[in-house]
């Protein structure tokens, strides 16, 4: 069950971003608020999001730089606040044992509001707890340090730092933005295959 979103929009958000990734078209497919500040309780756990940004050791509240549409605006700039390379994730849980994945979506934004390009990945590191799976499905996992994919955590951090070097901004400038989706999902450690519709975690 995933935050804001339910099951039959998720789907029907993979089915828009899937297309687009064939046609290659530059229309935005952003089509749903998510925020991974608003929390859900189900089946026993308690899943809430702090997205925020680090920068010269100070954390800046990422909930003035959500749009209309419920997105996060990121800047190329890296002057700004809201420099793409300082977005950072915290993921707290409480209560039972969970299967957790964090699904992160991109688009370029030109200064004009054109829809430059839709971006699979963006070049952040993540912790070692986490499976980077989002060139399959937009979405980091949690894997654990016993791989077993049970978050059994109180706060984790998802995010650990971003190459710069490999973020490719062509025929963009610096007034360009980047709107970005964060949506947390999480089922019951013996559910994923139905709600996620996979046979096994993906790093096994």
């Amino acid at each position: 069950m995933s935050v804001k979103i339910k099951r039959k929009s998720a789907v029907i958000i993979v089915a828009v971003i899937a297309v687009i990734a064939i046609v290659g078209s530059s229309f935005a497919w952003f089509v749903t608020n998510s925020s991974l500040s608003q929390k859900f309780i189900v089946s026993g756990f308690d899943f809430t999001g702090d997205v925020y940004f680090a920068s010269n050791g100070k954390k800046t509240d990422a909930k003035n730089y959500i749009d209309e549409d419920g997105l996060y605006t990121l800047s190329l700039n890296e002057s700004d606040v809201n420099y793409i390379g300082n977005l950072r994730v915290t993921v707290n849980k409480t209560g039972s044992k969970a299967c957790v994945r964090v699904r992160m979506a991109y688009e370029y934004n030109t200064a004009d509001g054109k829809v430059e390009q839709f971006i699979t990945n963006l070049p952040y590191k993540f912790n070692s707890d986490w499976y980077d799976n989002r060139d399959v499905d937009y979405c980091v996992y949690y894997r654990g340090a016993d791989s077993k994919g049970k978050a059994d955590f109180s706060s984790e951090e998802l995010i650990s730092g971003f190459d710069k070097s490999e973020l490719n901004t062509a025929g963009l400038d610096v007034n360009s933005k980047v709107r970005v989706m964060i949506e947390i999902d999480a089922v019951q450690v013996n559910r994923y295959p139905q709600m996620w519709n996979i046979e096994k975690l993906p790093w096994k």
